[in-house]
Parts: C-alpha cells; sequence; structure tokens
C-alpha cells in the first residue's frame, strides 16, 4: 500500500508542475482538475475518507467549474489568451 500511496504522490508532484507550465489556461484548468481528484484517491487510500470526499466535491468539481466560468466571463468581456 505504501508504494502505491508513494507513486500517487509522485503523480501528484509531476501534475502540480504540468499545470505550472501548461500554454492554455484551459488546459491548466483541466490538469488542476485531474490532480485534485487524485489528491481526493490518495485522501480516501489513507483512510481519511471525509477529506477526500471534501476535496472530491470542492477542490475538483467547484473550483474547477469557477475556473471555467471565470475565463467564460472573461471572453466575454474580450479577454484573449493569445495577447
Amino acid at each position: 500500500m505504501i508504494y502505491w500511496i508513494a507513486a500517487v504522490g509522485i503523480f501528484l508532484f509531476l501534475g502540480g508542475i504540468t499545470v505550472i507550465f501548461q500554454k492554455s489556461i484551459k488546459n491548466a484548468v483541466i490538469t488542476f482538475g485531474i490532480v485534485s481528484i487524485t489528491s481526493s484517491l490518495m485522501f480516501a487510500m489513507m483512510k481519511a475518507y471525509d477529506v477526500a470526499i471534501t476535496e472530491a466535491s470542492i477542490g475538483a468539481v467547484l473550483t474547477t467549474a469557477l475556473f471555467f466560468w471565470t475565463i467564460k466571463r472573461l471572453e466575454e468581456e474580450g479577454y484573449n489568451e493569445k495577447k
């Protein structure tokens, strides 16, 4: 079990680095959502089920939706990512 937790931890680290170096904001948000779901899985493997559920609902779903809503509002206001 400890090897799975270590593997997921390495994946989380690499995912976080990937979020930083994304060229597109939308791709960074999607990667962030994947990292958040993965961290929820890690909490569940460590038997912290309440933290896993909170991370999945707030970190993955709500935050990702809020980011996409913000991007949509910025695009409506004329924001162009390519500038």
